[in-house]
């Protein structure tokens, strides 16, 4: 539970700070490890995200914009 403190903390702190020479820092580190992230996610969704990728990939599933308009009257409640 101590890495999901910490990340929130440093969330926390990102939104917080003003100084742009801190966000280029965190952000370069964040472009130096690009695929880190995906491994870092519990198992099970990095099965859902590969699932979901695969369906795309054969053109099932809808457009962004489809979904938006299917559930759109209870996004505005």
């Amino acid at each position: 539970m101590q890495l999901a403190s910490t990340k929130e903390n440093l969330a926390k702190r990102i939104l917080e700070t003003a100084d742009e020479e801190i966000i280029h820092y965190i952000q370069a580190i964040f472009d130096s490890h690009p695929d880190q992230w995906f491994d870092d996610l519990p198992e099970g969704i990095q099965a859902s995200v590969e699932r979901g990728l695969i369906q795309s990939q054969k053109g099932e599933g809808m457009a962004h914009e489809e979904v938006m308009k299917q559930y759109a009257p209870w996004l505005n409640k």
